[in-house]
This record gives C-alpha cells, sequence and structure tokens, in this order.
C-alpha cells in the first residue's frame, strides 16, 4: 500500500468516526448523517481502490487519474448543492405557509378579543 493511499484511507476513517461522533452528540439528524456516512464509505473505498482506479482512468483515456478522482467529486458536489437548494426551496415554502397562517390566526385572535372587549363593555354599560 502506497503512502498517498494509506494517508487517504485513514483521513477517510477519521472522517467516518467524526461523522458517527456528531450524529451520537445528536448534531447531525438521521437523514444527513446517513449521506454523510455513505461519503465517508466511499471515501475509504475510494482510497482501497486507488490502483483500480488508476487502471479505469487509463482505460477513459486520462493520463492522470486524480483528474477523475476530481471530476467525479465535482458531480457529487454539484449534486449535493441541488439536493440541499431542494430541501431549502421546500423549507421557504412551509415557512411562507407557517407565516400565513400564524398571520391569519393572530387577526382571528384580535377579532375575538375585540368582541368580548364590546361584549364586556355592553354588560358593563347595563
Amino acid at each position: 500500500m502506497e503512502t498517498v493511499q494509506l494517508i487517504s484511507l485513514v483521513l477517510a476513517v477519521l472522517f467516518f468516526i467524526q461523522v458517527i461522533f456528531l450524529t451520537s452528540r445528536g448534531k447531525l439528524q438521521d437523514q444527513q448523517a446517513f449521506m454523510w456516512l455513505v461519503f465517508a464509505a466511499s471515501g475509504m473505498m475510494v482510497a482501497a481502490a486507488l490502483p483500480l482506479l488508476n487502471r479505469w482512468a487509463a482505460l477513459l483515456g486520462i493520463s492522470y487519474m486524480p483528474s477523475l478522482i476530481f471530476l467525479l467529486t465535482f458531480f457529487v458536489v454539484i449534486s449535493l448543492l441541488i439536493y440541499h437548494t431542494i430541501i431549502i426551496s421546500k423549507q421557504q415554502e412551509k415557512l411562507k405557509t407557517l407565516a400565513q397562517e400564524f398571520a391569519y390566526l393572530k387577526k382571528e385572535l384580535a377579532e375575538v378579543k375585540q368582541h368580548y372587549a364590546e361584549k364586556e363593555k355592553k354588560d358593563v354599560t347595563r
């Protein structure tokens, strides 16, 4: 095992342990924790399979294997950004609906208070 492969594998394992630690402390929710565990496991597999990636890169006509890893990582990061953008969009819509419902309930509460205040005034003046 080459030095680069060993360092990559150790870093991937440390990342995996970090994700497990953050999940156990409640810093990561289950859905995101699963996604990061998959990324960490993928990192360990990539680190373990560096010689295989060298062969795949050569078969694809890529002379510098880290370029292949960079390209794959680029697409993973772009996909992750799209995924989080979708989540943010859904959350914004839920927040908008919640704010509208809150405003409606606040208006209703003000009307009910006004109604009872008027009713109390009538009762007091009798």
